[in-house]
């Protein structure tokens, strides 16, 4: 008996974790997408399909062209419209939707699923993938995660990610497009791109999402914080609700042994913000986390204003290793010096693993890291989040429906 009963304790985080909505999924509803742009200001490309598809106008959703088996030809804008091996007249935009679920389709050779918009505008094309956000997590975490995690770290890092998705195709549910590929180092779906052990956690997931304040909400890692984990608003400096930054006590223990430094010379560093000199450096920090979110490099009679990630992506990360850091200035040299590696936002990968080998499931350390969130499944995107603050999002369906005006994430 009492071995039963323990066997019933330890399993229960998996029961919660599982079953966090028993409700079944509504299937007549269309599952999340997320829309990317991956290419813009194309003279043209090489479109392929491979299996049925549909063409359709976007613009008034009537269907243009089809076929059974594939088609491959060069797609290039003209001054009448679109063409894609037969001439769409008067059309200025086209949507390839795949009919049969093993059919993909290949933008200059790189393979994609779901379905290919292309867009004429200014005698040039962009290019927009719609892709289920489940496809597209798969993809960006294989490029992004650069280690290997206990599982229930991987599993916490796919709902993390999946969440943000959410996030971003809410916030701009309107556009012709939601991210940007460079920016979310999205290379399509091919085969050569898979890593098991991110398509197991995505998996074991599946469409699990974190609210907080009833809705998704922008969610990040970090692989250090280096004793304490930063609010995503206060680093990003967007308005809207996130989840408090909390103390990182196994980060804190080895933060001595996360210290690094550099130097560079402030020619170098000059080049940044496109100046001669550099003859002082303002830290802009959050008063909780005591992280910079911003700096203000001057060169004697003007300044510049640099965010965080910038000046990170034009010194390199292997310098400048996190937003932990202080600078000072020494004749012509900048001494950088700092803790832990990351932004600090969201969950603390290296915290997250000892949680993890100490028994912790993926839902016990997203608690941990993201105060107030509630994890749920979220197969499609809801008509309508409304919630007692002001920020919510509401599809246009719903608004025109109520004819009630609501202030959208952020917008």
């Amino acid at each position: 008996m009492k071995i039963k009963t323990l066997i019933f304790f330890l399993s229960l985080p998996f029961l919660i974790f599982s079953l966090e909505k028993e409700t079944p999924p509504d299937l007549s509803k269309k599952p999340a997408t997320i829309k990317v742009l991956i290419a813009e200001d194309s003279e043209g490309i090489l479109l392929e399909v491979r299996g049925p598809y549909r063409v359709f106008n976007p613009e008034n959703e009537k269907r243009e062209s089809s076929g059974s088996r594939g088609k491959r030809y060069y797609c290039y804008p003209h001054s009448d419209g679109i063409k894609w091996g037969e001439n769409f007249l008067g059309i200025h935009q086209l949507q390839i939707v795949p009919t049969s679920h093993n059919t993909t389709i290949l933008v200059d050779g790189r393979q994609y699923r779901g379905s290919i918009e292309v867009y004429h505008l200014n005698g040039k094309l962009k290019i927009v993938n719609e892709v289920d956000v489940e496809n597209f997590i798969k993809a960006t975490l294989t490029e992004t995660l650069n280690a290997t995690y206990t599982p229930n770290v991987m599993d916490a890092i796919a709902i993390i990610a999946r969440t943000d998705a959410y996030y971003k195709a809410l916030m701009n549910y309107d556009a012709f497009y939601h991210v940007k590929a460079s920016d979310v180092s999205y290379h399509g779906v091919g085969l050569t791109l898979q890593n098991l052990d991110i398509d197991q956690a995505v998996d074991k997931t599946r469409h699990l999402v974190m609210t907080y304040e009833e809705q998704p909400f922008p969610a990040a890692w970090t692989e250090n914080s280096g004793g304490k984990t930063a609010n995503y608003a206060s680093i990003y400096r967007k308005n809207t609700p996130t989840p408090a930054g909390v103390e990182a006590p196994f980060a804190q223990k080895i933060r001595e042994d996360s210290q690094w430094s550099f130097t560079i010379n402030t020619q170098e560093l000059a080049k940044v913000v496109k100046t001669n000199r550099v003859t002082g450096i303002d830290l802009f920090v959050d008063r909780d986390s005591g992280r910079v979110y911003a700096t203000r490099l001057h060169d004697g009679s003007h300044q510049e204003s640099v965010h965080f990630e910038t000046l990170q992506q034009a010194l390199g990360p292997d310098k400048l290793k996190s937003n932990d850091f202080s600078v000072s200035l020494k004749g012509n040299v900048a001494l950088f010096e700092g803790h832990g590696e990351g932004t600090g936002v969201g969950l603390c990968l290296y915290s997250a693993q000892i949680l993890s080998e100490k028994g912790q499931q993926a839902p016990q350390i997203l608690e941990t890291f993201f105060p107030g969130a509630k994890v749920e499944k979220m197969r499609s995107y809801p008509e309508a989040i409304v919630t007692a603050r002001s920020a919510s999002f509401v599809s246009p369906k719903q608004k025109q429906a109520q004819k009630k005006k609501y202030r959208l994430l952020h917008k």
